[in-house]
């Protein structure tokens, strides 16, 4: 978990506040103003740019995004890669070569507008069923007055190659052209920037040392959360999306809604604590592909839990409007009962329909979702699981909140703001000590 924690304090890009002093050794101190860049081009012009650039021959690069007078080619330069190759040049399309121009570790990324540099330090996951890596990287901003880039802090940093994967790279323009310029919320993740380089699009997030509610979880003996601890987390997830999905004006639902969407931040100096809920280009898998283990390999995947998990009514269904804030609400549902069974051990949506109708019928909830399965299927039944039945397993405020986000109708759901206002959701303080205690 150290190596995930940045070693600078975390500073919002382009804050006017003063900069950290001696970061990396390098004192980033300045009496002068910092004033904001103003982009020379719009996001489809550089599109338009970078398309036509892709169909010249490359030139060798010290790094990405770097001037093209650099003489000795280093990783990424395409011009490297054919030599090594050792094919004739005239038979390689220079677009294929430019698609081998993938990010590593190590390696500086140079936004061309603002001369920023992203160092590439740590591999943090990955998204498109891991075809698009996500990195940790050391932010160095360009400043006039020392006439070169200094460490600022740590950033997640997404990158889509554009030559291999255009259908992602064209969500992440659609999804950065709808909700980057909104204002800041502090319950969600709101991506930075975007940038384009070579064949990169590169989309700057603020840095969440923690990882993913699934990926702390992953790391943990029970694999699950523990009920006083869950009104934390969802009171935070609520928040978000209450003061900025769900709000009247532009309602927009999240449609994703799971333990994979909420991150973790512990600042490296303060040790302040934050639960935020990615959204759309913010969006990442922080946890590795096995990281629940050979045992739930048979059941369905945790990462789509919110299409196979889906409210009834957007369940294979082809109508968008069906999807709105009462089925972000079930997710909520979806996403607690996760969190304290650790996954839902099922094969298909009739074993899911299953669990919930079960769940629905007795009130109460059993304390293993998997004998619940077993029982069905080998139609077992004793006089010690009645028994057991009239123990109460969680508190029966958890279980009146999932239950209301999992009825039928979308209308009996109740709305974040509603959910708030019941006496389930606690403060955060608690849930820090879990975090940090990676024995729990």
């Amino acid at each position: 978990m150290n190596s995930r924690n940045p070693f600078t304090p975390r500073m919002e890009i382009g804050s006017s506040s003063k900069q950290p002093e001696d970061i990396g050794g390098i004192n980033t101190s300045s009496s002068s103003p910092r004033l904001p860049h103003k982009p020379k081009f719009t996001f489809s012009e550089l599109l338009l740019q970078e398309k036509m650039n892709s169909r010249n021959t490359f030139t060798p690069r010290m790094e990405i995004g770097s001037s093209s007078r650099s003489v000795d080619a280093k990783i990424g330069s395409s011009r490297s890669i054919i030599a090594e190759i050792g094919s004739d040049r005239s038979n390689i399309s220079m677009d294929f070569a430019a698609s081998l121009n993938q990010p590593r570790l190590e390696q500086t990324i140079t936004d061309p507008d603002t001369k920023d540099t992203y160092l590439l330090n740590l591999k943090i996951g990955s998204f498109s069923n891991g075809n698009c890596p996500v990195y940790r990287a050391v932010f160095s901003k360009y400043t006039y007055e020392a006439g070169r880039a200094l460490p600022y802090d740590h950033v997640t940093l997404k990158i889509i190659n554009m030559n291999l994967h255009e259908n992602e790279f064209n969500l992440i323009r659609s999804q950065s052209d709808t909700r980057i310029a909104l204002f800041e919320n502090p319950h969600i993740i709101r991506c930075k920037k975007t940038f384009i380089t070579a064949n990169l699009l590169c989309v700057c997030l603020p840095y969440m040392s923690e990882g993913s509610l699934r990926y702390i979880l992953s790391t943990r003996p029970e694999k699950k959360l523990p009920e006083r601890l869950i009104p934390v987390v969802l009171k935070e997830v609520l928040i978000g999306l209450q003061d900025e999905l769900h709000v009247f004006y532009r309602p927009t639902p999240h449609n994703s809604l799971n333990a994979g969407d909420i991150f973790v931040n512990i600042h490296y100096y303060t040790k302040a604590l934050s639960i935020k809920l990615a959204f759309e280009t913010s969006v990442y898998d922080s946890e590795p592909p096995d990281c629940n283990g050979e045992e739930a390999s048979s059941f369905l995947n945790p990462k789509s839990i919110s299409i196979w998990g889906a409210a009834p009514e957007v369940f294979e269904s082809e109508n968008e409007d069906n999807r709105g804030a009462k089925s972000d609400i079930w997710l909520l549902g979806i996403t607690a009962l996760e969190l304290v069974y650790g996954n839902l051990p099922v094969k298909n949506r009739t074993d899911f329909d299953y669990i919930i109708n079960k769940l629905r019928v007795n009130k109460k909830f059993p304390k293993s979702l998997k004998k619940m399965m077993i029982k069905r299927d080998k139609k077992l039944k004793k006089v010690m699981d009645f028994a057991k039945r009239k123990k109460r397993v969680f508190s029966r405020e958890f279980e009146e909140m999932v239950l209301a986000c999992l009825r039928e109708n979308p209308d009996d759901r109740p709305t974040a703001k509603e959910l708030l206002k019941t006496p389930f959701f606690s403060e955060i303080e608690r849930f820090k000590q879990f975090v940090l205690n990676t024995n729990n």
